[in-house]
């Protein structure tokens, strides 16, 4: 199951993410460091699966695209 994760979130950084810095300027909108999609790799290494999706689902939503604090 991290492989799978690991793939998808691998996928997202090199090909979606990369779309979207180009097209949108997403990019400007980091909040955090590091990324979330790195932070949920490394919370799904140190935490296993389930602990590490879930606070990384808590991490993405705390970003600003979705909420402005």
């Amino acid at each position: 199951m991290k492989k799978i994760l690991f793939f998808l979130i691998d996928f997202y950084q090199k090909i979606i993410s990369a779309i979207l810095k180009n097209l949108l300027g997403v990019n400007k909108f980091c909040r955090y460091t590091p990324t979330c999609s790195e932070y949920a790799k490394i919370s799904i290494q140190k935490k296993g699966v389930l602990k590490g999706s879930y606070f990384s689902i808590l991490r993405i939503l705390s970003c600003q695209p979705f909420f402005n604090k």
